[in-house]
């Protein structure tokens, strides 16, 4: 095996390793947000709702490619008046509150559903924007 602080440098090497390992160490921070953000959703949102980007609608629509998306765009769910004439797109800011109060963001939808605690909605918000595809 060749030595490559001969080549590059110790200094060099040095910092390569370190980069190498920081990388690896996001890559798992990364997953292990994923798997806290899914294990999130299935446990608050999962009865009503599916993410799998096969499955059909449950009680709630089916959440896959949902950040991004506008509001009541599902072909064939029946969403609340509230929904149907909605015109926003789900995003952080649109979501945050919708997992907050549903009723209370948009009177007269029909999610009974009420997340208060903040870093368990963030962890929901950020496994469905993880199902969608960049814009």
């Amino acid at each position: 095996m060749r030595d490559l602080s001969k080549v590059f440098g110790p200094r060099r090497c040095a910092v390569a390793v370190c980069a190498s390992l920081l990388t690896l160490y996001a890559v798992s921070a990364r997953a292990e947000d994923a798997a806290a953000g899914k294990q999130q959703f299935l446990t608050s949102c999962g009865v009503c709702h599916s993410s799998d980007p096969a499955a059909g609608a449950r009680q709630g629509p089916n959440l896959f490619g949902v950040y991004g998306r506008k509001v009541g765009s599902i072909a064939g769910f029946k969403y609340s008046n509230a929904l149907q004439s909605g015109d926003w797109v789900w995003s952080e800011a649109t979501l945050d509150p919708w997992i907050t109060n549903s009723q209370e963001a948009h009177p007269g939808t029909f999610m009974n559903y009420r997340q208060t605690n903040p870093e368990k909605r963030k962890l929901v918000i950020e496994y469905l924007k993880s199902l969608s595809a960049p814009k």
